[in-house]
């Protein structure tokens, strides 16, 4: 047998070896009738990812090869109204998805595109679902996040009156990050592409820039003075992590000032429950804060009585 009948050989026969998995990406039911995929050598898994987006009709389901690797490291649970899990299996056409509607009441005749993810998921031409009970408009929601904020940056689906055309800009130092929700009344008109958003030319607002523990907030030499630009017309104090488990940190830089609506609790939705973001309008005034009365009084008594006792 010569080297190219060998060459062939060996490819066949690792064919004949690999996994095969179901390769679908739906919004209801499951793949068990969708296309067969064959891994490559390097795929010894068929993974299956459920995303869901609380009070928006979005749910996502996708299937196909993958890594046990990717499993393992893959971001699951609530982050904000985003939830995530992922299971794998090492065996052929194993773990066909089932991913039941949930309806709130009966069809009302609207429909909309619903997909969670990136560009590939969330295409001009992703999938749609029938809407249901109050949810009669289409939401799209584009997102940018910081480096290291694993998120969907698309989500697509069916929401009630909840949901409103909103946009949020911050920044903190160099990194900038915006959430740009647009809604509207027609079936499927939630297939528009998103216009780019730029940061604009600077606005007159100078704002402290920081991110890192609550303890060094008041360090002189680890905070930077910005300048905010276009519609950040707000300096903002991000607090995460206040209980008694979790350490402070904070974020400081420009926002818009639909950052701070507590209507819309935009930060939380972003970010978790243990999160909250503090606005102000005038130059450097999100420094961080004085003593509050009680703890001023404390501080003046513990000096009284050092003074008696010199």
């Amino acid at each position: 047998m010569d080297k190219g009948s060998i060459t062939i050989f060996i490819f066949c026969l690792g064919m004949a070896n690999s996994l095969e998995c179901h390769k679908c990406l739906i919004n209801e039911g499951n793949c068990s009738k969708a296309p067969v995929e064959v891994c490559r050598p390097n795929q010894n898994a068929c993974f299956t990812v459920i995303k869901k987006y609380h009070g928006l009709g979005a749910d996502t389901a996708k299937q196909g090869c993958g890594s046990s690797n990717d499993c393992r490291r893959y971001p699951m649970g609530t982050k904000g109204s985003l939830f995530r899990t992922m299971w794998c299996c090492s065996s052929d056409l194993c773990q066909p998805i089932h991913l039941p509607v949930n309806q709130d009441g009966s069809q009302n005749g609207l429909v909309c595109q619903s997909c969670i993810g990136g560009p590939a998921e969330c295409s001009l031409t992703a999938p749609s679902r029938q809407c249901s009970g109050s949810a009669d408009r289409c939401v799209q929601i584009s997102q940018r996040f910081f480096p290291g904020e694993e998120l969907e940056p698309i989500i697509k689906g069916c929401g009630n009156s909840s949901f409103k055309d909103l946009q949020v800009l911050y920044q903190i130092g160099k990194d900038f990050a915006f959430l740009d929700q647009k809604v509207c009344g027609q079936s499927n008109c939630n297939n528009r592409s998103f216009p780019e958003i730029l940061t604009g030319q600077p606005n007159g607002l100078q704002c402290y820039s920081y991110s890192g523990s609550g303890r060094e907030e008041s360090n002189l030499q680890k905070r930077q003075i910005l300048r905010c630009t276009g519609a950040m017309n707000r300096c903002v104090r991000i607090i995460k992590g206040e209980n008694k488990s979790t350490a402070v940190t904070v974020q400081k830089g420009c926002a818009t000032e639909s950052m701070c609506w507590r209507d819309t609790d935009i930060y939380l939705r972003l970010k978790g429950e243990n999160s909250h973001a503090e606005c102000c309008k005038r130059n450097l005034c999100n420094k961080a804060h004085s003593p509050t009365n009680p703890e001023l009084m404390t501080i003046l008594s513990l000096c009284l009585v050092f003074t008696v006792y010199q």
